[in-house]
């Protein structure tokens, strides 16, 4: 399974580490565990470092609609993803604009920076 994914229900967050090639479907599987774990609306920290994430524009596409609709089931938490390189950080960042206004995602190089912004996003969504 190239997403791990740990859901801490007594401290409302999601941790994932990607390994391997992930594929859209892989994320498709990753959000409806999610769903069955009832963590929708918790942080997410997203590690794909040691991964091969999905590269196509359609592969981005169909990821920013599955957030889309999983969205509609309520807001959903925010997301930190740590990527390895400048292409997937500029290939993520394409994700950022397609989810405007659905969730709040951002995309970072260093873990350290990952973690302060999501400290923060989760702090300003908890006064919402």
């Amino acid at each position: 399974m190239p997403l791990i994914t740990g859901v801490d229900h007594d401290h409302r967050t999601v941790g994932v580490v990607a390994i391997g090639t992930v594929t859209a479907s892989d994320v498709r599987d990753h959000w409806l565990h999610r769903r069955r774990e009832q963590s929708l609306r918790y942080p997410e920290l997203a590690d794909s470092r040691g991964a091969a994430i999905p590269s196509t524009a359609d592969d981005i596409q169909q990821i920013a609609e599955l957030l889309r609709e999983m969205s509609r089931e309520g807001p959903l938490g925010s997301i930190a993803i740590i990527v390895s390189s400048d292409a997937n950080l500029d290939l993520m960042r394409g994700l950022e604009a397609l989810v405007e206004g659905v969730c709040e995602l951002k995309t970072f190089r260093d873990e350290e920076s990952a973690r302060a912004w999501l400290a923060a996003a989760s702090a300003e969504s908890s006064l919402k």
